[in-house]
Parts: C-alpha cells; structure tokens; sequence
C-alpha cells in the first residue's frame, strides 16, 4: 500500500471516477484500515463531491497514522469546499508542523486566508508555497493575485512574468499581466 495514496491523487486530478473506485475497492481488500487505504477512499468520495464523507476517511486514516501528512492535508481541502475555514486552517497548520517543506499545505492556507479576504496574511503564505515550488506557474500566479489585491502592480507584474516563465500552460499569468498592462496604457 506504500504510496497508493499518492496515485489516488493522481487518479483524482485527472477525474479518473472509475478506476478510483477500483483501486478504492483493491486496498480495502487488503486493509481497509490503514492510512493509505482510508486517504484513497478519501479521495474517491471527494471526487463524487461528497465531502463530509471524504472527511471521515481522511479522520479514520488520522486514528490509524496521526502524522500521516497526505490526511491532514487532503482533509483542510475538504474544509476548504465546505466552506469551513476555521477547520481548514487547522488541518493545513497540522500538515505544515509535520512538514513545513510541504508546498500544498501552504498553499491551502494561502487558499484559505484569501477566501477570509486576509490578503496579507494569503500573500505570505502562497509565498512560501511558491518557495517551495519555484518551477510552478500557479503558484506564482497566487501570489500574483494577491499582489493585485493589495495594490502592488508593479509586484504583481513581475510576479506574473515569473509564472509565465514557469509555463504558465492555463494562462492566468498571462491574462493577467495583460490585464494590468492595458490598465497601465502599456498596449
């Protein structure tokens, strides 16, 4: 079972709903009850939208390993889609007290601070997601959105530039660095 977790994030990105539900199947077979097994499950029930459930197997995998990081971390994204901020910040500060080179938990609390309208508080966390992960362009472009928010264009700008020479695949640096220049006059 040792990283089928980690597939099951894979399958999950990718919306792959039947083969999770397979795999979900197989690692229960062999033990429903660990850790890795439970986040699987986790994942499957997340990607029907069913988010409450998806959190008790993110808490069942908790009782089984308490410093299994995945859990913690997929269970603040559930928060996240309830809407419950409170729990998600306290999820993500769990993950990040395991592993503060864990890039997703800070992400997620920059995610949860921007959704709080903290603007200061999300910059400083999707900062420290993009240190971690300085190849990626979402990153960037996070910490690019909160740069707009609290009226740093020129920071905002060159931030975007570096999403975009990260790739940028999904186009929202580009959008945006765009956007503030036609804002600028800068055609």
């Amino acid at each position: 079972l040792a990283h089928v977790d980690t597939y099951s994030n894979i399958l999950y990105v990718k919306e792959r709903r039947a083969e999770l539900s397979h795999l979900a199947h197989v690692v229960t077979k062999i033990d429903k009850f660990s850790a890795e097994s439970c986040c699987v499950v986790g994942n499957y029930y997340s990607l029907k939208g069913k988010h409450e459930r998806a959190i008790t197997y993110f808490q069942r995998a908790l009782r089984a390993n308490p410093k299994f990081l995945p859990a913690w971390t997929l269970m603040g994204h559930e928060c996240v889609e309830l809407r419950n901020t409170a729990a998600a910040v306290q999820c993500y500060r769990n993950a990040v007290d395991l592993s503060p080179s864990d890039y997703r938990a800070w992400y997620g609390l920059g995610q949860t601070y921007e959704m709080l309208h903290l603007y200061q508080y999300s910059l400083y966390y999707y900062k420290k997601a993009a240190a971690l992960k300085p190849s990626d362009a979402r990153m960037w472009s996070a910490v690019g959105s909160q740069f707009v928010r609290l009226g740093a264009k020129k920071d905002a700008m060159r931030t975007f530039e570096r999403a975009m020479n990260c790739g940028d695949s999904e186009g929202v640096a580009t959008r945006e660095l765009a956007r503030l220049y036609r804002d600028e006059g800068r055609l």
